[in-house]
């Protein structure tokens, strides 16, 4: 089964405290995106409307874990070992640098804010082990326009798991003691925009590539970090193995896909991150993005295959 190469894989960035800015309005608090603030798809509905505590992101101490339902703003406070979205890490105070009367921040404001002062905090948090290319990204809670004219400076910063379009991931357990691989679950199928991986959807639906296998470098490697020429002898080896044993021998080359793996750099071994997923997928003939595919590839060996179609989207940006 031939390998996918450097196409295949998302975007990163690398060499810096990884900053998702995902985000919504819910309940009391503002969380940014990457763009811009937007509200949830949910109109006419006050802070404390369905939150049992509408407070409560301010209100809970650091380590608190933090979850809400979709497009609702009924925020609540969990325990940590239930599926949660947010993980409370430290507060900053704003009020030296935003003092009575300053301009409630724009976006771009907000995300400087927020990249300025909660990478540290969550990194602390971390015990100084946040991985820039792994699963956890720092973010901040920010008060509503609102109650920062009411005087409200203060923004909680914490952990939480975004997908690559941007969509937050549940998460269960402190990510003070988490593996930050940034793996998915066998199974998992990721879903395709604009011929680029996006967040994980049913495999029913169209999808970038199907999740098949997760192996652990640091059994192989248990001495030292592999440079990337070993770790691909390795997982040139363990991924077909793998692919072989969820797809049941099916001839994928036959069938236009394609099987590729991530590797991992040394300052996310460093840190504790040793593990990677190997995923099934094809591109584009034309090289210009990922090829679309409906249904499982699980099992397929001796049953109904996998079926790719071509997309007519436009490339992402920057190609």
């Amino acid at each position: 089964m031939p390998e996918i190469v450097e196409w295949f894989h998302p975007k990163r960035r690398t060499g810096q405290t990884r900053l998702l800015m995902l985000g919504a309005v819910v309940g009391a608090l503002v969380v940014l995106t990457s763009s811009t603030l937007f509200a949830w798809p949910v109109t006419g509905l006050s802070a404390s409307a369905d939150a049992d505590d509408p407070n409560v992101a301010f209100d809970a101490p650091d380590g608190s874990c933090l979850t809400w339902p979709t497009g609702s703003p009924a925020i609540k406070q969990v325990d940590c070992s239930a599926q949660h979205l947010f993980e409370i890490a430290g507060t900053v105070d704003l009020t030296s640098k935003y003092p009575s009367g300053a301009q409630f921040p724009d976006g771009t404001l907000w995300q400087k804010i927020a990249q300025d002062n909660c990478g540290p905090v969550v990194t602390k948090y971390l015990s100084g082990k946040l991985d820039p290319n792994g699963k956890f990204s720092a973010n901040a809670l920010n008060p509503t326009n609102q109650q920062w004219s009411g005087g409200a400076r203060t923004i909680r910063c914490g952990v939480q798991a975004a997908g690559p379009a941007g969509a937050l991931q549940p998460t269960t357990g402190s990510a003070r003691s988490a593996d930050q691989s940034p793996i998915y679950p066998v199974g998992t199928c990721m879903g395709i925009k604009d011929k680029a991986v996006s967040d994980p959807v049913p495999c029913t639906s169209e999808h970038a590539y199907e999740i098949v296998g997760i192996v652990d470098l640091k059994s192989q490697f248990p001495d030292g970090y592999p440079d990337e020429d070993k770790q691909q002898t390795a997982l040139s080896q363990r991924c077909v193995q793998a692919a072989n044993d969820y797809t049941g021998n099916y001839d994928l080359t036959k069938n236009k896909l394609g099987l590729t793996w991530d590797t991992i750099k040394q300052e996310s071994w460093n840190l504790g991150s040793t593990k990677v997923n190997c995923k099934i997928g094809q591109k584009l003939a034309d090289g210009s993005g990922l090829q679309s595919i409906t249904n499982s590839v699980k099992g397929v060996g001796g049953g109904a295959a996998a079926s790719t179609t071509t997309s007519t989207s436009s490339p992402p940006a920057g190609g």
